[in-house]
Order: C-alpha cells, then sequence, then structure tokens
C-alpha cells in the first residue's frame, strides 16, 4: 500500500514536469515545512507508543491471573477432597478461551462479559465449599476475577479510543501539503527530484502507517496490522488450563 502510493506521488510529479506545472521555488520556509511535520509525526508517534506499552502488560496479566486462579481453585480439594471443582475449572478454562475469541473479533465485547459472569458465578460455587476461615482464599479468588475484568475494560478502551483525532487530520494535512509542495516545486533535474520525493514520501506515509497500526495494538484479526501485542503467552496458558479442566 505504502508502495504504491509512493508510486502515484512520483508519477504526478513527473507527469507535472513534463506539463510544467512546477511554479514553487525551494526556500528556508520549505524546510520548516519538512521539520514542523516531523515533529508532529513524532509527537504522535510518542503519543501512542505510551498506550502500546501499557497494552503489553495486559496479556501476560490476564494469563496470571487465570493461572493463579485454576492453581487456588485446585487447591480446595486439598482441604476438601469431597469438593467439586470441575465446573468453576471450565469456566476459567471457557473464559480464558473467551478472551483469546474476543481479542481475534470472533466474540463481541458483550458475549465476553457474559463469559465472565458465568466463570465468576462458578469460581464463587467453587470457594463456598471451602469450609473453615475461608476469608483469605475467597479474597484471593475475587482479586484474581477483579484483575481480569479490570484489564479485558482496559484493553476494550485502548480498541475504541483513537489518540486525539485531530492530531491525525493535522499529521495527515500536514503531509499532503508537503508532498503537494514537493511535486510542485521547481527542478532543473527530475531524476533528482523524483528521488528525494520517493525517500521523504515514504518514509512520511510508512510512519503514518505504523501510527494507524499500533493506535490499535490488538489488531490480531487484521491481516494487514504488523505490530500487535504478544500473546502467545496467554494462548500457552489457555491451553494449559484447558487441558486440567479435562482432566477434573
Amino acid at each position: 500500500m505504502v508502495t504504491l502510493q509512493v508510486a502515484a506521488v512520483c508519477l504526478v510529479k513527473i507527469i507535472g514536469h513534463a506539463f510544467g506545472i512546477e511554479r514553487i521555488s525551494l526556500n528556508p520556509l520549505f524546510s520548516a515545512l519538512v521539520a514542523s511535520t516531523v515533529f508532529l509525526l513524532g509527537f504522535l508517534l510518542n503519543g501512542v507508543l505510551t498506550d502500546f506499552k501499557e497494552s503489553e502488560k495486559i496479556p501476560a496479566e490476564i494469563a496470571t491471573a487465570l493461572q493463579s486462579l485454576n492453581l487456588e481453585i485446585q487447591a480446595i480439594t486439598a482441604y476438601h477432597p469431597e469438593a467439586v471443582v470441575g465446573g468453576a475449572l471450565a469456566g476459567i478454562a471457557r473464559l480464558g478461551h473467551d478472551v483469546l475469541g474476543w481479542l481475534g473479533e470472533a466474540l463481541s465485547f458483550e458475549e465476553l462479559l457474559a463469559s465472565y459472569r458465568h466463570a465468576h458465578g462458578e469460581v464463587v460455587d467453587a470457594a463456598v465449599q471451602f469450609k473453615g476461615d475461608a476469608s483469605t482464599l475467597r479474597g484471593r479468588l475475587m482479586q484474581d476475577m477483579a484483575i481480569i475484568l479490570q484489564r479485558i475494560s482496559r484493553a476494550q478502551t485502548i480498541r475504541a479510543t483513537k489518540f486525539v483525532p485531530l492530531v491525525y487530520w493535522m499529521a495527515d494535512i500536514a503531509c499532503f501539503l508537503l508532498f503537494a509542495g514537493l511535486v510542485l516545486a521547481k527542478t532543473n533535474n527530475i531524476l533528482e527530484s523524483v528521488f528525494f520525493l520517493a525517500v521523504i514520501s515514504f518514509l512520511l506515509l510508512l510512519l503514518l502507517r505504523l501510527i494507524d497500526d499500533i493506535d490499535n495494538p490488538f489488531g490480531h484479526a487484521d491481516n494487514t496490522s504488523a505490530e500487535n501485542v504478544y500473546i502467545d503467552l496467554l494462548e500457552d496458558t489457555v491451553a494449559r488450563l484447558r487441558g486440567c479442566s479435562r482432566a477434573f
């Protein structure tokens, strides 16, 4: 996509040079336009990288909470062998599977919340089977469930919120004006002009594409998305949980 856009800009430059529509003389103000465009894109990139770095933690935190829930629920049977915790383990495994499905856009957010509520009910049913002073155990179970819900909600917010749309528009307009200036700039050497136009347009268009991609760190369902957070740990954890739930 970026390569085609660069080729289109260079083609317009060549056609414009052939028809003599170049009317702009290069001056120091043109350098200021280049610098301001690069600064604006740098500001935009720094903003989306902040959310991306935060998003990198979310899958690992969800995986940790799921694994902790699994181990704590299994521990109930160590104290009370008659306890039935298979439903809770299956509910946790299903929740993890649905989280992956939601990240892949196979499930909606409302469907994921329904899966969470079901898992929460199963965990509560398992917790009440622990007799005696169960406040600490139940507290840990509810805390892990709360962590999962918090991270899911945060991921949904990051997905749904774009970084200051006005700044995106300013960046697009600045790049368009810069490319227009380069196309209309007077030149005696068309090959040299096309070369610099291609380099500058390629870098800026690629940076715009990268910023748009990074703005949604959970774009795993988009085949054109190249930069997404690492979820292999979560996938491995869910696979282990499903195997464990079948054992019960």
